[in-house]
């Protein structure tokens, strides 16, 4: 046993190609022997402490994810929303214009009757004013003018 060195594993090996590997200092044998549970060890130690210390290499925190992933669900609701409401509005303008065809001969005479029916209210308002003073003549001279006679059924007992 002696110092380790990092040397990079050019063929690869347990640490994957170029992940560190020990090299027995002094052996001047290098990859020509087996990779030993040491050397590995040790390269996975100086792999962590360099990506630790930097901290750039393991990409964003958990927060920054997790706004992300917030972000994102928020942008794709607000889309499917806005799909939702414009699929709704094109099928409401379809069922107007459906409707409108199908109900537009009915919608039309029932504007003509209502005309009709206005036609008819204010020719009978017109009427009742123009004759309204002869018929309440009419009427008080039936009542006032009393003339006395006795009713046909009447009989007279004697």
């Amino acid at each position: 046993g002696g110092q380790q060195h990092a040397v990079p594993c050019p063929h690869g090996g347990p640490g994957g190609q170029g992940q560190p590997q020990a090299e027995e200092a002094g052996t001047g044998q290098g990859h020509r022997g087996a990779h030993r549970p040491g050397a590995v060890v040790g390269a996975a130690q100086h792999l962590h402490q360099g990506l630790g210390v930097a901290g750039g290499g393991l990409g964003p925190g958990p927060a920054v994810l997790q706004t992300r992933k917030a972000r994102r669900l928020k942008q794709a609701k607000e889309e499917a929303q806005m799909e939702v409401e414009q699929y709704r509005r094109e099928r409401e303008q379809e069922f107007q214009s459906k409707q409108q065809a199908a109900m537009g001969s009915q919608g039309n005479l029932s504007a003509e009757v209502e005309q009709a029916t206005r036609r008819q209210v204010q020719g009978m308002q017109s009427s009742q004013q123009r004759n309204r003073e002869r018929v309440l003549a009419q009427l008080l001279g039936m009542v006032c003018d009393v003339r006395p006679q006795l009713h046909p059924n009447y009989r007279i007992s004697a």
